[in-house]
């Protein structure tokens, strides 16, 4: 394998590929594509050599659920948040994410949409590829963070509004399938968006129903949702048996306990479950007080609650951390950790151009570092920063 110059040829370290998992050797990217990757000699001629020292490369970081981080939200209608969130993503190595918008009131969610869109079109933010609604139409029994005022039921009128505002970049929602209206907007945009269940007061029957209709994925298992009971197994048990349906894991030691992630695991497998941030903009911030959009919050020990409530809202994490506590701390074996940060979101968002460690697929690159932190990152095979 190999050829004449023009690319950049990564050499002395280990490499998280799909087939065999890591393996010791080279990988060689042109064209900002993974071209090659091997063991044994390298092949010579490329412009530029990148002696890894010893440390991994894994894919870069898929994350379908992200509302903000590095001081900015995603969805107070400033596109230059819009930018610094995004950025400070990509700088920890999620080269590829979803702008999560909440549930504000209809006139500021499609304000917020409209400004995200701008500036993926004018590719500002080069790993922001698309929107996820959270919202509006949410149970309000299981809100969570969510604004109350602003939920709604399903609504025709509404969900066109907030499409257009999108301008062709909408890619999932979150919806309650139990509201009334529910099952006919799961059918009827099951085709064209990621339809999520989530922040729902379903049973197990209501959850397979909506599966029935199209629904592809559940928003951060096990919260905003009915616990699992012996009697009552309701959405969890639902989600996790339904071979349809990927399932969120917010991995960062406050949303989930470390033996709820391994039932998760052992039960669904790396291959339906993705580890997201859900991050809020006090990600990579110091502990204190934050308003953005409608939202009041306080961060303690980096734990993002609703001002005043213990009422979770978001996440300070990075998909970096919670590779990294997916194996240290919970014990889930590299390799499948590798797929729920990457490989798993990139099918379920249809973005097949990334995700492994293959060659022809996009050349968004992680290298970690001993500690398994983000040491340097390449997004189509230029590095960031």
């Amino acid at each position: 394998m190999g050829g004449a110059g023009g690319g950049r040829l990564f050499v002395g370290g280990g490499f998280a590929t799909p087939d065999a998992g890591v393996v010791d050797g080279w990988l060689l990217v042109r064209d900002g594509r993974i071209h090659s990757l091997g063991t044994g000699a390298p092949p010579g001629g490329p412009d530029t050599v990148v002696d890894l020292g010893g440390r991994l490369v894994v894919p870069g970081f898929v994350d379908p659920h992200c509302h903000g981080g590095a001081g900015h939200s995603v969805y107070t209608g400033d596109p230059a948040a819009v930018r610094g969130a995004a950025a400070g993503h990509l700088a920890r190595g999620t080269t590829s994410m979803l702008a999560s918008v909440a549930t504000v009131e209809p006139a500021a969610m499609e304000a917020a949409v409209r400004t995200i869109a701008s500036v993926i079109d004018d590719g500002s933010a080069p790993n922001l590829v698309g929107i996820h609604f959270e919202g509006p139409f949410l149970s309000p029994a299981r809100r969570g963070a969510q604004t109350r005022t602003a939920l709604r039921a399903p609504d025709p009128e509404l969900m066109a509004r907030l499409l257009d505002a999108a301008g062709g970049h909408a890619v999932s929602m979150t919806v309650a399938p139990e509201l009334p209206g529910a099952p006919e907007l799961i059918r009827r945009y099951a085709d064209e968006l990621v339809c999520a269940l989530g922040h729902t007061d379903a049973d197990a029957a209501e959850f397979a129903r909506a599966a029935d209709l199209g629904a592809r994925a559940v928003t951060h298992l096990f919260n905003a949702m009915p616990p699992l009971h012996h009697r009552e197994p309701g959405p969890v048990a639902a989600a996790l048996l339904d071979p349809r349906l990927v399932c969120e894991l917010v991995l960062d030691g406050h949303h989930l306990a470390d033996d709820t992630v391994r039932l998760a695991h052992r039960v669904a497998g790396p291959d339906r479950l993705t580890l997201v941030s859900d991050a809020m903009p006090a990600a990579g911030m110091p502990d204190g007080d934050y308003a953005f959009a409608d939202r009041e919050v306080s961060v303690i020990e980096g734990v993002a609650r609703l001002r005043g409530t213990d009422t979770l809202a978001g996440s300070t994490l990075f998909v970096a951390e919670a590779l990294r506590r997916a194996v240290s701390s919970v014990g889930i074996p590299l390799a499948d950790a590798v797929r729920m940060t990457s490989a798993t979101a990139s099918r379920l968002l249809g973005l097949r151009d990334r995700g492994e460690l293959r060659a022809g697929l996009r050349a968004d690159l992680v290298e970690l570092d001993q500690t398994m932190r983000p040491a340097r990152v390449w997004l189509g095979g230029v590095p960031v920063g």
